[in-house]
């Protein structure tokens, strides 16, 4: 799922800076894919909680949280 946040995210800036003429940084690019797959991730694989820190620091421990669940 975070490739596929990853693609979605670039083809959005892709097509700002042609549409729109605005830049994005390569941070904010990176930041934006954090906190979009993890909302994804939650709202797809409902995921018990997971805060976006837990997420940012170890995107596995919050996906076992998945399996230990089941």
């Amino acid at each position: 799922m975070i490739w596929q946040v990853t693609i979605w995210v670039l083809w959005k800036v892709r097509n700002d800076k042609i549409f729109k003429g605005t830049n994005c940084g390569f941070e904010e690019i990176v930041e934006e894919i954090k906190v979009l797959s993890w909302r994804w991730v939650l709202e797809r694989m409902k995921i018990p909680v997971c805060l976006f820190y837990e997420w940012s620091w170890d995107p596995i421990y919050c996906l076992d949280r998945v399996q230990r669940r089941e």
